[in-house]
């Protein structure tokens, strides 16, 4: 028994060790990580207060009203099949709150038959929310969007979500999230 107790010191000062080196440069790279979240978030605002876009119907966005309200960015393509399975929810949400307190623009990035691809999934979605071509993807670089779908939820101009994938806009969690700043 004697023999195994200085084993057992040797063990536990060992892991204390490996604790101590360990848990300190975790705390470094979480607090890195959230200061470059906090940046690509300032990007995002900075772009939205000087974003000049019109929809395919020809509607500019003023960019008082796009600081004022909620704004969803949804970054779509045709293609894209997680970019379509959120449609539904999309065109849910925007039956449920007004126009003047939620607008929803989705930036479309399809580079062929824009214009066509763009009309089908309107029909086919009945999507009810504006829609602004990206074709150049010039949209796309400044919000550095290098997969899709992704939405960039805005709350007085503020960055509030950024949402990588297929989203669920009609989740209790997200209607908890909004409605109080929708109302």
């Amino acid at each position: 028994m004697k023999k195994i107790l200085p084993f057992k010191y040797i063990i536990l000062v060992a892991i204390i060790i490996v604790t101590a080196l360990v848990v300190p440069e975790n705390g470094y790279l979480s607090a890195k990580k959230s200061d470059e979240v906090n940046k690509k978030h300032q990007h995002y605002e900075a772009i939205l207060k000087s974003m000049d876009v019109k929809s395919l119907a020809g509607k500019s966005f003023d960019k008082k009203n796009l600081l004022s309200d909620v704004v969803i960015l949804n970054f779509w393509a045709s293609w894209c099949k997680p970019c379509l399975e959120e449609f539904p929810s999309l065109v849910s949400l925007r039956k449920n709150y007004p126009t003047e307190k939620l607008k929803i623009i989705g930036i479309n990035s399809d580079e062929d038959n824009v214009l066509k691809n763009i009309k089908k999934i309107q029909k086919k979605y009945n999507l009810n929310f504006d829609v602004v071509v990206d074709k150049n993807g010039s949209l796309t670089d400044k919000f550095m969007i290098s997969a899709i779908p992704v939405s960039i939820i805005f709350h007085n101009g503020k960055v509030i979500e950024v949402s990588q994938g297929a989203k669920d806009f009609d989740s209790e969690e997200f209607k908890e999230k909004i409605e109080p700043i929708i109302k």
